[in-house]
């Protein structure tokens, strides 16, 4: 078994590998173009880029001189003439009604509250012989309709009523009588006005 080994042979050096001038320097070449070639793309790349860049302000600029300019239009517009016409109208209209509606419903209220009262000064008056069918009651002015069995009775029914607010300072001046064909009652209308 061989415990030494010759390193100075010539078998065993290992082998140098040289390259010409020639190659190393079309090899450089070769590098030299390739990162030229990148670069130069690069560059390109990065103009093409730019000019994006530079379009996508000048259109957003443009959209905002736009925008600026409707909104001044927008500011500066007025209505037209006959629409704003037409929404007074509309707005008058609507508040005389409103105001109407007011009017109506405080004369109803104070018509229920006077037509309460007469009704309870008429329960009060009431007397067995007359009978109200019909009755119209106006400022200033009262209308009666009824039947009764008694005519002899119908004076001093209308006397009681003198004597309740709502019939103070009207006259009675009309009364009519008519008796009712095979019947035993007789019909009586009455016309009252506001007296001197």
């Amino acid at each position: 078994m061989k415990q030494r080994i010759n390193l100075y042979q010539a078998g065993l050096k290992p082998k140098q590998e040289t390259m010409a001038l020639a190659s190393l320097f079309g090899l450089v070449m070769l590098v030299l173009t390739i990162s030229l070639l990148a670069w130069g793309g690069m560059q390109w790349q990065q103009r093409q880029q730019i000019q994006i860049n530079k379009l996508a302000e000048q259109q957003l600029q443009r959209q905002q001189e736009q925008l600026g300019l409707l909104q001044q239009a927008l500011l500066q517009r007025q209505p037209a003439k006959a629409l704003v016409v037409e929404r007074d109208q509309l707005q008058r209209r609507v508040e005389q009604q409103i105001a109407l509606q007011q009017y109506l419903t405080a004369q109803q209220v104070q018509a229920d509250y006077a037509y309460s009262v007469v009704l309870q000064q008429l329960v009060d008056a009431d007397i067995s012989s007359v009978w109200l069918t019909h009755f119209k009651l106006r400022p200033g002015s009262s209308e009666l309709q009824g039947l009764t069995l008694a005519p002899a009775t119908v004076p001093g029914w209308l006397e009681s009523l003198r004597h309740f607010n709502y019939f103070k300072g009207q006259r009675f001046n009309e009364l009519r009588l008519t008796q009712l064909p095979e019947q035993q009652a007789v019909q009586f209308h009455l016309i009252a006005e506001q007296g001197d």
